[in-house]
């Protein structure tokens, strides 16, 4: 399994589990949406999300299974990462981490 970051939990939102992520990950319409399995933390805690929003400069997301404020504390401050592999993209769609090391060839 291959991991790719896409952002870190800054805080939390309300009382009702919500975190608030910072992101600036290309593909975020891929990836915040229900169901969509993520990994938190140092040690890859599995979570699939349950609620997405955006709001101001931050996503918005519930975990499946959390509804209380104090069971997501422990993830304020960590790093979100996702399986590479569950990304599927467009035939013209690439990650810029994919494209480093390629030759640019620019014609006219």
């Amino acid at each position: 399994m291959e991991y790719l970051c896409i952002g870190k939990i800054v805080n939390t939102h309300g009382i009702k589990g919500e975190v608030r992520l910072l992101s600036n990950f290309q593909y975020k319409e891929k990836v915040f949406t229900p169901n969509f399995n993520i990994y938190i933390g140092k040690t890859k805690a599995k979570e699939t999300i349950n609620t997405y929003r955006h709001h101001k400069q931050f996503e918005m997301i519930t975990i499946k299974g959390i509804t209380n404020i104090n069971d997501v504390l422990k993830y304020k401050g960590e790093k979100v990462y996702i399986d590479k592999s569950d990304l599927k993209l467009g035939i013209n769609e690439f990650l810029d981490e994919d494209l480093i090391g390629f030759n640019v060839i620019i014609e006219n």
